[in-house]
């Protein structure tokens, strides 16, 4: 892989993150080189883009935006630039492993090591170290490397895993469907992916069946894996009972339609089983879309699935203290995700979750909710499902969520005062219903001289247009009639109380500014041992986080890394954080400020929820984050934070 262009797309990649300017140290901190090279790397940018496709534009003493001119041209200019990088031979340890997974899976024959190493420049010991990564990476698909005397080493195991590997390993590293579409032409021609493309789409169409882009290409992955195992002679097998419970369903005679017109085109053939696995894909992949579907997937959903949503959802209230069980609208979507996320599993295929990022970045509390669901399903099925299903579970709650806070009961009850007649007061009425309609439940609106006759003791606060001299049992926000935005931001702010939210979770004893770490695990060690000291953990706590970090690596991008372990054992809810010099690797991303959450056994979600919402804003504001990293003390990180 050639560093230089790596480091070219990934300047790309950072500018294209955010619409708000990117600064040099902010560039530095991500890519991980001096501030000299990102100069050089933007001058060379700029040359090979030409204006007529896009230019990344230079705020003196402020930072870098690109704006793209050609859509269509800027695309093509990305996938030479990553054409390019994957033309070269890499000189990484990690993208040494990489070429050999991809060599190694695409190959059905055995592989010299000797050939190997002078294909990488590399020694033969260099090469047994890199192939030590590969067995242990094989092993999770429980597949392994056979290595014969004078033959040299291939990938054994079964067929099914050994696809699965390859569509997990090849296609689901890629961080973009560009890199997908790209990685396809490593297995068959363009053409041929075409014709599998158009094929797919011609029959879903003639039986009126949708499913997502993503599943689209995941379909595709399949098929082009399929055909290039085949015409090397490697087939998949299902049992006979599998076979005859999917022969007689629709999704069946659409893969046949399928397969039969891929055969003529491509000179493949595909058996009985290889078309029943393509069913089964099929299956997992459509969309169900119509109030109809829904109510007929309702009535054929088995009880065991039925009844597995409920333990998830019963197991994520108890540890949550939520109330999702009751809401049966996301039972049902829920079980409708469940049931082919099983079929997926059972059968070693994959479903890329594109969003899993943002969802974990945007939804954190949800993606954690999730991920008491995960372990539901691995002490009922024995299956371990991974981060994309645990990211579309996390979706899903969070929609049940949003409904329960947009209900009548969550929203905040204010008054309006208001001295301008009756006219004006309807006016700011309308405005502010229009604006916090989700947020706020508007209980009237009155003059000054009647306010003593009004109750105002189940009122969260009052908004007034005049000054209100008397001091009353809740808040009272004066704006303007007009509602202009400082008026927003005041009424914003105590709905959601984030400054009071980060001030009651702060501690000036748990708050380490500019340490020096190498890795997370010394950050864990750190604040555990310190924890440990001040009685406030079991002994058991490190290795809770240690854990909790193998299930999911809790680093969301924007430098910030928020651990925490998987079982609350504090007696209060509080942050212990910690800002380094330097960043550190954290599950493959920079970090440089951790907020490790000690959650309170008693944890309420009228706590909790609010808390991961304001931290999601801290993880949005990059300038903040910046402010926050050149910080000395406790009461100056207190001060910027709070009044950001």
């Amino acid at each position: 892989m050639n560093t230089r262009n790596s480091r070219l797309q990934q300047i790309i990649q950072q500018l294209l993150t955010s619409d708000d300017l990117q600064t040099s140290s902010e560039l530095v901190t991500a890519l991980q080189v001096s501030s000299k090279t990102i100069q050089t790397d933007i001058k060379e940018l700029n040359k090979l883009l030409n204006d007529d496709i896009a230019y990344i534009e230079s705020y003196r003493g402020k930072g870098y935006r690109i704006n793209v001119i050609n859509e269509d041209g800027f695309k093509q200019f990305l996938q030479k630039l990553v054409e390019k990088n994957n033309q070269v031979v890499p000189t990484e340890p990690e993208d040494r492993v990489q070429f050999l997974m991809e060599k190694l899976l695409l190959q059905t024959s055995y592989i010299k090591m000797d050939a190997l190493a002078e294909e990488l420049f590399i020694s033969r010991s260099t090469l047994q170290s890199d192939l030590k990564t590969v067995r242990e990476i094989l092993e999770r698909y429980n597949l392994f490397l056979d290595q014969k005397p004078n033959y040299g080493i291939k990938v054994c195991g079964d067929e099914m895993k050994i696809r699965f590997c390859i569509s997990e390993y090849i296609f689901n590293q890629k961080p973009t469907m560009v890199d997908q579409t790209t990685a396809w032409l490593e297995i068959l021609p363009k053409e041929e992916i075409e014709w599998i493309r158009n094929s797919i789409l011609s029959k879903l169409r003639k039986h009126q069946t949708i499913i997502t882009d993503i599943s689209l290409h995941n379909l595709i992955t399949y098929i082009a894996i399929a055909c290039k195992r085949i015409h090397d002679g490697k087939v998949v097998e299902i049992y006979h009972e599998e076979l005859s419970k999917i022969t007689d369903k629709k999704e069946y005679m659409i893969a046949k339609e399928i397969v039969e017109e891929i055969e003529q085109k491509l000179k493949v053939s595909f058996s009985v089983n290889e078309t029943a696995y393509l069913a089964i894909h099929l299956q997992g992949a459509k969309k169900v879309h119509s109030e109809s579907e829904i109510e007929e997937a309702k009535s054929i959903l088995d009880e065991d699935i039925q009844q597995l949503t409920r333990n998830i959802l019963k197991r994520i209230d108890k540890v949550y203290s939520l109330n999702l069980s009751e809401d049966k609208e996301l039972v049902l979507t829920l079980s409708l995700h469940l049931k082919p996320a099983i079929s997926r599993y059972k059968y070693q295929m994959n479903l890329r979750n594109p969003m899993l990022e943002e969802i974990k970045n945007k939804y954190p509390f949800s993606f954690e909710a999730a991920l008491t669901g995960a372990d539901v399903i691995m002490e009922i099925l024995g299956i371990s499902i991974d981060e994309s299903e645990i990211g579309y579970m996390a979706l899903h709650l969070e929609a049940a969520l949003e409904r329960q806070e947009k209900s009548e009961r969550n929203k905040k009850r204010c008054l309006i005062v208001c001295a301008s007649g009756l006219g004006t007061a309807q006016l700011l009425l309308l405005k502010l219903k229009y604006r916090f309609r989700d947020e706020l439940n508007i209980v009237g609106t009155t003059g000054y001289y009647n306010l003593n006759n009004q109750s105002v003791h189940d009122l969260d606060f009052i908004i007034s247009t005049i000054p209100i001299p008397e001091k009353l049992p809740v808040p009272v926000i004066q704006i303007s009639t007009l509602l202009g935005n400082q008026d927003v931001n005041k009424i914003e702010k105590l709905i959601h109380n984030d400054i009071e939210i980060m001030k009651n979770y702060m501690r000036e004893q748990s708050t380490y500014l500019k340490m020096d770490f190498s890795t997370k695990e010394e950050v864990i060690q750190f604040l555990g041992n310190k924890l440990l000291e001040a009685g406030m953990v079991n002994t058991d706590f490190i290795s809770s986080v240690l854990e909790r970090e193998k299930y999911s690596p809790t680093s969301f991008g924007n430098l910030v890394a928020i651990p925490h372990p998987i079982e609350p054992q504090a007696d209060d809810t509080f942050w212990s954080i910690v800002t380094l010099r330097n960043p550190i690797q954290w599950g493959g991303k920079p970090v440089q400020i951790i907020c490790l959450l000690n959650i309170s056994k008693r944890n309420r979600m009228d706590d909790l929820k609010p808390m991961y919402d304001v931290l999601v804003k801290l993880l949005d504001n990059r300038l903040l984050l910046q402010k926050l990293l050149h910080c000395e003390t406790y009461n100056e990180f207190k001060t910027v934070l709070t009044k950001a």
